[in-house]
């Protein structure tokens, strides 16, 4: 277990802080407002992502620091030092989060169900639950910070593979095979964007809701794999292939079995045209399958990446466009919200953070000033961050 506990950090210089590795009881350091010790009568927050020593997570938990030393909290950053993680895991830092009695919780659900009893009691003892990235569950936290609106994830993406697709002569008569790439079966976040993907293809598909607001994923699946829906007239030349089951390419969480996975469906199906990439841990690993098969002339890709580590697709054209949100923005406004928890700021409607009104993409695109959206108990960062070649420089980290 590697413990980071920190409150002033600035996020441009986090290589050169002054923070070393202490030999501490929790196997971490321990810094607070002066790099030295932890602020006396600071909120304690503990900020839980799904894995370490990668280049979107490092973004995510760079942003976090920052809103920590902005906001004068201490912020104990909790992970597996070897970059992997695992949702038993991750209880067990929950279950450390609430003996210490810290004052909230950021969390990014690996798994679904592992989790909920450990966050459930943290609540239980009072602890306030801010879910990001990857939602827990309403069951299992107060608020949860979503990247981005999972509707605009899923046109960004359909809408970016249609028009290729168009450019490259297919047609309603003649349709391009799209696969889709996530990691496994049960991860929140990929399978909400799933569901959008489908009511978007489909002209006649509704997604089905639980009655606390969250996605009926079993139903989900049995209404998928039952078929019969209409494909939307501006997908109509597409052949989006969504069996959860036999279609939906699953790679795990790591390179070698993303690049297994996407290998073996290329090579069953060399007529693949696109896929449409839910995580960035399968980018390198579609590019390069893409790249072996001798399939460059006839398929791209795009979806979920860190921009920095995509511009060599992005210059051969292989990869079209990366659909993102700033990392680094996701962390800080995960730890701001957290600290609005604790004051019982945030309400359904609108919320004004640190963020609101700022550049997303420099140049490109701001988060409105009048905040950010708040419904059923999400917290939406704004809209997906569409990165081409053209700015895949201004990825924060």
């Amino acid at each position: 277990m590697n413990v980071t506990r920190r409150n002033f950090i600035t996020a441009g210089l986090a290589a050169s802080a002054a923070l070393t590795m202490a030999a501490c009881d929790n196997g971490g350091d321990t810094t607070g407002g002066t790099g030295e010790a932890p602020v006396e009568g600071a909120l304690n927050i503990t900020f839980i992502g799904k894995i370490r020593q990668e280049n979107f997570w490092n973004a995510v938990e760079s942003g976090a620091t920052k809103a920590a030393e902005d906001l004068g909290v201490n912020l104990t950053i909790q992970g597996d030092p070897s970059g992997s993680n695992t949702a038993a895991r991750q209880a067990t830092y929950i279950e450390t989060a609430t003996t210490k009695g810290e004052n909230a919780i950021c969390f990014a659900a690996l798994d679904a169900n592992t989790t909920d009893s450990a966050l459930q009691e943290a609540m239980d003892a009072g602890i306030k639950v801010i879910g990001f990235d990857s939602d827990p569950g309403p069951e299992a936290r107060n608020w949860f910070v979503n990247q981005a609106d999972p509707n605009g994830i899923a046109v960004a993406g359909l809408d970016d593979i249609a028009a290729k697709m168009t450019e490259m002569g297919f047609t309603a008569d003649k349709k391009a095979v799209v696969y889709l790439v996530s990691t496994n079966p049960t991860t929140p976040n990929q399978n909400t964007w799933i569901e959008y993907v489908k009511q978007n293809y489909f002209s006649d598909y509704e997604i089905p809701m639980n009655d606390d607001g969250s996605i009926d994923f079993d139903t989900a699946k049995a209404n998928t794999k039952a078929g019969g829906y209409t494909v939307a007239d501006a997908y109509a030349h597409l052949d989006v292939r969504v069996d959860p089951d036999t279609e939906i390419i699953y790679g795990a969480d790591d390179y070698q079995t993303s690049k297994t996975q996407v290998g073996n469906t290329l090579a069953a199906n060399p007529d693949t045209n696109a896929l449409f990439v839910l995580t960035t841990n399968a980018d390198a690993a579609v590019y390069e399958a893409i790249q072996e098969k001798g399939m460059t002339e006839t398929c791209i890709f795009n979806g979920i990446g860190v921009p920095t580590d995509c511009a060599q697709y992005l210059e051969d054209g292989t990869m079209t466009t990366v659909v993102l949100w700033q990392a680094y923005d996701l962390g800080y406004l995960a730890v701001n919200a957290a600290v609005a928890a604790c004051n019982d700021e945030l309400a359904e409607g609108n919320w004004v953070s640190n963020l609101s009104g700022t550049d997303q993409v420099e140049g490109v695109s701001t988060y409105p000033s009048e905040g950010h959206v708040v419904k059923n108990g999400e917290i939406i960062l704004g809209d997906p961050a569409v990165f081409t070649v053209d700015t895949v420089d201004k990825f924060k980290s």
